[in-house]
């Protein structure tokens, strides 16, 4: 239940609720398939069935919005499966391939959050909103170099249909409602587009002498997203490419690592169009315009084993004390951080 005070005199405001009254079920059956040929090769196949409803009562928010309707009744079905399988062609080889579907049931903060995510535009509620799915393909191979190195590589392509999306939207034949005592354009989610994301990622790990290693994960992708004027554009849901590297150190009952986290650019011009129009949350590249700037940090953490019941850890985080913000975040990343703990087992 929404509620406000003015906090001049304690009086209560009547405000809307945030979210509408609703009830949410979800059922489904599985069946899973397991087919070992060999300690080298193995197939595992799996289906499930799912039912999801949700109920909402809207009767609350008449008295702010001119909604044309009431309550909302959402049942949906969704059959999704997928098939894989891992071949050991010799020890120190791995290939693994697999193909699978999967559905997102769309729920109350989907169906009925009312707010308004820039000046003069709001989004309401849709309440024939329908599941969207997705369709994936993976493909890994792990080698381990001798004994001491591995190297992972992995590609990934993922297709999303009936994509939900923000779109331009009408209540009660109308595309504008008063909002928060303005005259704001109305949104709404909707199934109304494809999306897509790719890409690939490479792990290498090296034991190094005297109990030094060195471990390092990269990750690209690249996502594109349809839009309501049937123009295809960057996704907002694609991260930059993203890295970590460790340098570690083991001996006896010490452990320690310094590590590195690394996150790229995203240009204005592979920003998606919705961002753009969230300046506020973004910096400005040399011509003023919206971007998201890359950035790292330089990490240490430090962990000491007394005995088998007492663990003492400490750690450093961001030690340059960078000020970044992660992509299409609204919040500034923390700064030098100090860890220490205590871990006793009884």
């Amino acid at each position: 239940m929404g509620s406000a005070v003015d906090i001049r005199d304690g009086s209560p405001i009547a405000v809307a609720d945030r979210y509408p009254a609703s009830t949410w079920n979800s059922y489904a059956l599985y069946f899973n398939y397991q087919y070992f040929k060999s300690d080298r090769f193995l197939i595992q196949a799996g289906l499930r069935h799912g039912i999801f409803e949700i109920q909402s009562d809207f009767s609350r928010h008449l008295a702010f919005f001119p909604f044309d309707f009431t309550k909302s009744n959402l049942q949906n079905a969704a059959t999704t499966g997928s098939v894989g399988m891992v071949l050991r062609p010799a020890a120190s080889w791995k290939i693994s391939a697999s193909l699978g579907s999967g559905f997102r049931a769309p729920n109350v903060d989907d169906i009925g959050k009312i707010f308004d995510f820039a000046e003069g535009e709001v989004v309401v509620p849709n309440t024939s909103l329908k599941a969207e799915y997705a369709y994936n393909a993976e493909l890994n191979v792990a080698k381990v170099l001798g004994e001491i190195a591995k190297l992972d590589i992995s590609l990934f392509y993922t297709y999303l249909d009936n994509a939900m999306v923000r779109r331009s939207f009408q209540v009660g034949g109308q595309d504008s409602i008063l909002y928060d005592g303005q005259n704001s354009k109305v949104y709404a989610i909707q199934n109304a587009a494809f999306a897509k994301v790719y890409g690939f990622n490479i792990g290498l790990e090296i034991k190094l002498p005297s109990g030094f290693g060195l471990a390092s994960k990269y990750n690209y992708q690249i996502g594109k997203e349809e839009f309501d004027n049937g123009q295809v554009y960057p996704s907002r849901h694609a991260a930059p490419a993203f890295c970590t590297t460790k340098l570690s150190y083991q001996r006896n009952k010490l452990n320690m690592q310094f590590y590195v986290v690394y996150n790229a650019e995203v240009s204005h011009a592979n920003l998606n169009e919705e961002e753009r129009q969230k300046p506020v949350i973004y910096a400005k590249d040399a011509t003023g315009k919206p971007f998201s700037p890359s950035w790292y940090t330089l990490n240490f953490k430090t962990m000491y084993e007394f005995t088998n019941f007492l663990t003492v850890s400490a750690g450093l985080e961001n030690i340059t004390d960078q000020r970044y913000r992660p992509y299409s975040s609204g919040l500034v990343a923390p700064g030098r951080n100090v860890i220490v703990a205590l871990t006793a087992k009884i």
